[in-house]
């Protein structure tokens, strides 16, 4: 005579769809899209829009924005002001425990355009929080933050890129000479 079981379900901890190289070649496409002003609005509308979150939120030194539709006007808008393109040097996709979100961080230069035959280099760091949906299938970003020193501007810019320069010999110098002068003071009996 058989005699019946009651088991529960086994259910093994399902992965992502999406495979880390999957993901990296995905964030690493999208940022060359986002990041080059010759990419046409279109082709950001087919390739870029639809990874992106209702209330994702981006932000830079100069400005923090939230919203889908806010951000396409940024997105969009840069493609009529100063030229750029983007040049990766490392990309690394990280899952939570949970494997439902992660983290991209992008190292590259922002190559900005300002004068025909011209390149001013700005060291970028992005970094790109999402979360996994559809079953692992695909991903919505929920955040961009873009990381570049304004420092790195200035040093590229023609004329004051020199003057930059000369004005961190000479603040470097100061701030020596202050800090000197705290420590004797400091150490004085």
């Amino acid at each position: 005579m058989a005699t019946k079981v009651n088991c529960l379900p086994f259910t093994i901890p399902t992965m992502p769809r999406l495979g880390l190289a999957d993901l990296e070649a995905r964030f690493r496409r999208l940022s060359l899209l986002m990041y080059d002003t010759k990419v046409p609005i279109a082709t950001l509308e087919k390739e870029v829009y639809p990874y992106l979150a209702r209330g994702i939120e981006f932000v830079n030194p100069w400005r923090r924005v939230r919203g889908i539709e806010t951000y396409q006007v940024g997105l969009s808008g840069s493609r009529v002001g100063v030229r750029f393109d983007l040049d990766i040097s490392q990309l690394d996709v990280q899952l939570s425990e949970p494997r439902d979100a992660g983290r991209t961080l992008v190292d590259s230069t922002l190559y900005l355009r300002l004068f025909p035959r011209c390149a001013y280099p700005v060291r970028v760091i992005l970094t790109y929080d999402f979360c996994m949906i559809d079953g692992g299938e695909s991903f919505e970003i929920t955040r961009i933050e873009e990381m570049w020193r304004i420092g790195d501007i200035l040093r590229s810019a023609p004329l004051l890129g020199r003057s930059y320069d000369v004005f961190r010999s000479c603040s470097g110098y100061l701030f020596t000479g202050a800090l000197l002068l705290s420590r004797a003071v400091a150490v004085r009996p």
